[in-house]
């Protein structure tokens, strides 16, 4: 299976086992709106400013993450997609999970409590909290949907993408272990804190997987607030 990222094997139908990982609902209740408020921008130690929107109880980054550096001014291990700088303000940077926690052994609690490579005030979401967003939207079957900038400005068609979250996920594609840069335009892998666990949104479908991912393997990060 050598240069196909951990992901992959499902990716395009999206039917694997590691949705089995997920403790979203399935489905999703109706009877409550899905209320969304655009909320107090947010900078890094390098001066990115980013959206942020507070989805139901949490309030998450509407941008991917571009920091190179720690909130202490410490140099993060970054990797741009394809080595290119061109798109880092529209994609933002990947990072391995190791970067992403910086080094701490992982935590699934809610709040996770790790910041990581997050600004001050925030924090790398945990499974748990991805799961609490995830359920929020609807659940699995769904909440892609909600979660993904809508057209095909970024995304290939098709795009099911509606963006009622105002999340603005973006296809950012992923850094494999084996050196390599896939996806791009149809795919979005985000960090988690939780030990080798990433989620991931693809272009053609709603539903969103969470499961496992190489540790090295370099993704997407959003944060969410304290």
């Amino acid at each position: 299976m050598k240069n196909i990222p951990t992901l992959i094997v499902v990716a395009i139908l999206i039917t694997s086992v590691l949705i089995t990982e997920s403790c979203t609902t399935d489905d999703p209740t109706t009877d409550s709106p899905i209320i969304v408020t655009e909320d107090t921008p947010v900078t890094d130690y390098d001066g990115n400013t980013y959206k942020t929107v507070k989805i139901g109880d949490q309030i998450w980054m509407a941008e991917n993450l571009r920091s190179k550096h720690y909130s202490d001014g410490t140099s993060i291990n970054y990797i741009n997609y394809n080595n290119d700088t061109t798109n880092v303000y529209i994609y933002g940077r990947l990072y391995t999970q190791s970067a992403a926690i910086r080094g701490t052994s992982g935590s699934n609690t809610n709040p996770s409590n790790i910041q990581g490579v997050a600004p001050e005030g925030w924090h790398i979401p945990s499974k748990a909290e991805w799961n609490q967003l995830i359920d929020y939207l609807g659940g699995i079957n769904v909440a892609g949907g909600s979660m993904k900038e809508s057209g095909t400005i970024h995304w290939v068609s098709p795009n099911t993408g509606t963006n009622e979250s105002l999340f603005t996920a973006l296809p950012a594609g992923l850094y494999n272990f084996d050196n390599t840069f896939v996806w791009r335009g149809n795919h979005c892998v985000f960090a988690t804190s939780t030990t080798q666990i990433a989620v991931m949104l693809q272009n053609s479908v709603s539903k969103v997987v969470v499961g496992s991912s190489h540790p090295l393997d370099g993704v997407s990060v959003r944060c969410v607030k304290d």
